[in-house]
């Protein structure tokens, strides 16, 4: 079975819509900017990759606005976006359209503001719980549109979004579904999220007078990832049956590898890595030496850059020098449950165009890192089959490959 990718939407901070994001990231431009949802004085982290000019109001009546969290609300659109995308599913069974979605927080935003509420002796808006939930997501996106197939939600931390992409071919593979919505969303650009992850030292915290500069994979001086948001979405289908009903692809998804390497719950670990990496080009039957390019997990953290760097030259050896390898976090920041989805449609987007986006803010490279990371500017490159990966807080790693028809 071969299955295909025949829509997809985005909600990002450098772009909604396809086209949009990818004529963004091609360019180089940076989504990151000091924090405006928040007041961000008492942080040593004030800078993020925020979606601006979200409204919500554009397709959403104020009745259902109450009932969702921000990151349902980029989930919604991104499915809106994906469905309209690939020409609207009517001609299958609404038993047998799966939805599968990642998210690592999930209504992180609720569930800030409605226990800050609670400890003021405030009382706590009436859908607390259906917004907190993180499978509200894929039941909103079920519910307007009627899917009544397998609905679940996949939460593994960074690599949710890749895990629920994975999800989805297994289910079509082993013809549970005719058709699945899969991807990812988050919105955590929020105080406590922030001071979260602020004291476990994983925040930037040395450019908050130059945000565009802060998210620097793979660069010497790096000092941690940007907090970001948004949203990916991704229809799949058996592709028999796409081109039956006249729908485009874009893409095969042709293999999906995940490994929990099982030795620290926040640390990255090469083996597991590998490992994961292996997994999917076995699962696609791809050789690691027809991998012409990667879409690094390379979240600008000073350890996680080098281990991605060493798993990379671990497994493919030789081959990994003539590799493509980008950041889209260097222009996005880290969307957490997100970030997977938006990169495997910069993937996709990269075997469309034949472009590969550039990692910004690469200027002085890490010694330690010592590959193509196709620094500040695209490149055009013969590109038939990538990689996207993603690997999570604790130690699960996801990798997925995506190749030309």
């Amino acid at each position: 079975m071969h299955v295909v990718v025949t829509g997809m939407g985005v909600v990002s901070p450098i772009g909604t819509g396809v086209e949009q994001f990818w004529s963004a990231a091609i360019k180089g431009v940076s989504g990151i900017d000091k924090i405006q949802s928040f007041d961000s004085s008492k942080l040593s982290s004030k800078i993020a990759g925020e979606v601006k000019q979200f409204d919500p109001k554009e397709f959403l009546t104020p009745k259902y606005i109450d009932q969702m969290d921000r990151f349902t609300q980029f989930a919604l659109h991104a499915a809106n976006q994906a469905i309209e995308d690939a020409g609207g599913l009517d001609c299958y069974s609404p038993h047998r359209i799966a939805v599968v979605l990642g998210s690592g927080m999930g209504g992180f935003s609720t569930f800030e503001s409605s226990a800050l509420r609670r400890f003021q002796d405030r009382s706590i808006p009436p859908f607390t719980v259906p917004r907190i939930m993180a499978n509200s997501a894929g039941a909103w996106i079920a519910t307007k549109y009627g899917f009544k197939g397998v609905n679940l939600t996949c939460s593994t931390a960074c690599s949710s979004g890749a895990n629920a992409i994975g999800m989805g071919l297994d289910l079509l593979r082993s013809g549970r579904a005719d058709t699945v919505i899969v991807g990812g969303a988050e919105a955590c650009v929020l105080p406590l999220t922030m001071k979260g992850f602020e004291v476990l030292h994983a925040l930037s915290t040395g450019f908050n007078d130059q945000p565009q500069y802060a998210s620097r994979p793979f660069a010497n001086g790096r000092d941690g990832f940007i907090m970001g948001e948004g949203a990916g979405v991704l229809v799949l289908e058996e592709q028999s049956n796409a081109e039956g009903r006249g729908a485009k692809t874009y893409a095969k998804l042709a293999g999906y590898g995940c490994a929990c390497d099982a030795t620290h719950i926040v640390a990255p670990d090469m083996v597991g890595q590998v490992a994961a990496m292996q997994t999917a080009l076995q699962d696609a039957s791809v050789k690691p030496d027809s991998v012409d390019y990667i879409n690094a997990h390379a979240t600008s953290t000073p350890l996680g850059d080098i281990i991605e760097t060493r798993a990379i030259k671990h497994l493919f050896a030789e081959h990994a020098s003539r590799l493509s390898i980008s950041a889209t976090k260097s222009m996005i920041g880290h969307s957490i449950g997100a970030s997977a989805a938006i990169g495997a449609i910069a993937t996709i987007q990269t075997l469309r165009t034949q472009m590969i986006h550039p990692t910004i803010n690469l200027v002085e490279p890490d010694p330690d890192c010592d590959l193509d990371y196709t620094a500040n500017q695209a490149v055009e490159r013969k590109v038939d089959t990538a990689m996207c990966n993603a690997f999570g807080f604790g130690g699960n790693n996801v990798s997925i490959v995506f190749t030309n028809l």
